[in-house]
């Protein structure tokens, strides 16, 4: 069948260990699935492969099982990270070795407003496709420009690869423009929510009945705000369908305590919070709040309230400019305080990432807390950091994978990649035998079996 191919790169370098329990993600990239619905939904047949962790050439092989040396489409490639920039390379080549036709290559966050830089980094890729890329994309099959509002269109997932092992995602709103100065969509105005009627459709239409692990979709939105009258109104399209429930990522400022109860009925599973810090003077460096106790009450507040509603929190931290031992000791302090009422906890390292000149402010602003660039563990697209004179970045990732380990059991820790990321098919008693082969370093504690 001539098929128009959307692929999403994979990753040779891998921003977490590499091991059994990060190299399971199936990371949906529904940006791309989006722009496939897009074509498939004017006349074409389409379909959408991830290429995860495997490699180049494994990848190139099931491609071509799938008829993508008869295709006469352009080929798409959706660079989802810096990360996938040496994947992505390496099967641009093998595909232009064999084939004629045009390579289209996006990713809106890695072009960073800078298509010649990519496409320097690309020399057989045909074109780069720059930004949104939903009113672009019929125009490179059929040469008619398209001015139609794609924001709330449902996704086409029978057009995925593998459909029945991921777990869906379902996008309600776009941009942010909250301001932190670590994140790339600081400037983004914040978008309209998707309806709830939009949202209960698109689940329906999505849901395969089939005895693998439940669908429990992550509503993805930059900034998830919902109001009252929201809310009250996905629970109430949400009681016409079989229950389910979904996850969603939050800021501690975004939510007023009189709607969790609310998010609870409507069937929230999983808040990913970002917290970020506990340490007063690390939040005032991140510009998270400019009154950070007012800002940690909240945060103690929202997790007691998520508990009680049987909402399970995930704490995201990220150690920062400026950090050392004792502000991550504030930031432990606190967590330990609030034990009862958090699930898991995930921490990370700051990086800049983007082309040199687009991310030299962020830089500079680093570097003027404490932070030095760790020239040894940086690359094209992504710098990583000493984060202080007293933690260099070595052992700043060891100081996040022990905070994290800390607070994460590892039947919490599954529970939480399973409602999101693993495959559907995968359990926990396949998890915890090739955990035990191979017995890495993870970010949940665990006791080993005698060998």
């Amino acid at each position: 069948m001539n098929t128009v191919f959307f692929i999403s790169a994979g990753q040779l370098r891998i921003k977490k260990e590499k091991n059994i329990s990060n190299q399971k993600n199936m990371y949906l990239n529904y940006g791309l699935l989006s722009l496939a619905t897009v074509v498939s939904r004017a006349g074409y047949h389409s379909s959408v492969f991830h290429g995860d962790f495997s490699s180049p050439e494994v990848f190139f092989a099931e491609l071509i099982s799938n008829g993508v040396l008869e295709t006469q489409y352009p080929i798409y490639i959706s660079i989802p990270s810096y990360y996938a920039l040496t994947w992505a390379q390496e099967l641009t080549s093998l595909l232009k070795k064999q084939i004629n036709n045009k390579i289209y290559i996006g990713g809106r966050w890695v072009i960073d407003d800078d298509k010649e830089k990519l496409k320097a980094e690309f020399p057989f890729a045909d074109e780069v496709i720059s930004g949104m890329g939903e009113n672009k994309i019929l125009a490179t099959i059929t040469g008619v420009d398209d001015y139609t509002d794609y924001r709330h269109q449902p996704l086409d997932y029978s057009l995925l690869n593998n459909r029945r092992y991921y777990q869906p995602s379902i996008e309600v709103s776009r941009g942010c423009g909250k301001g932190c100065v670590f994140c790339q969509e600081k400037h983004e105005p914040l978008g309209s929510l998707k309806s709830p009627k939009s949202i209960i459709n698109e689940y329906n239409q999505l849901l395969l009945k089939d005895e693998l692990r439940e669908m429990t979709p992550y509503f993805e939105a930059s900034l998830f705000s919902p109001t009252e009258e929201w809310l009250k109104e996905l629970i109430d399209e949400r009681s016409k369908c079989k229950p389910f429930f979904w996850r969603a990522e939050c800021r501690v400022d975004s939510l007023p305590n009189k709607i969790i109860p609310l998010l609870a009925k409507a069937g929230m599973g999983v808040i990913d919070l970002g917290l970020e810090s506990a340490s007063p003077a690390q939040l005032r460096k991140m510009e998270k709040a400019r009154r950070p106790e007012n800002y940690l009450k909240r945060a103690s507040e929202l997790l007691k309230l998520c508990h009680e509603n049987g909402i399970k929190t995930k704490v995201n931290i990220m150690l920062y400019a400026g950090e050392s031992i004792d502000s991550i000791t504030e930031t432990r302090e606190w967590l330990e305080k609030h034990r009862p009422y958090i699930y898991g906890v995930s921490c990370g390292v700051v990086s800049a990432f983007g082309w040199d000149d687009n991310k030299q402010e962020f830089i500079d602003s680093l570097c003027q807390h404490g932070a030095s660039i760790c020239e040894e563990e940086s690359f094209l697209g992504v710098t990583n950091f000493h984060l202080s004179e007293t933690l260099t970045y070595q052992q700043s990732v060891k100081e996040a994978k022990k905070l994290s380990k800390e607070f994460m059991s590892i039947e919490n820790f599954f529970y939480l990649k399973a409602f999101s990321y693993y495959p559907r098919n995968y359990t926990f008693e396949q998890f915890k035998e090739e955990i035990e082969i191979e017995r890495g370093n993870y970010s949940f504690a665990y006791e080993w079996t005698q060998s």
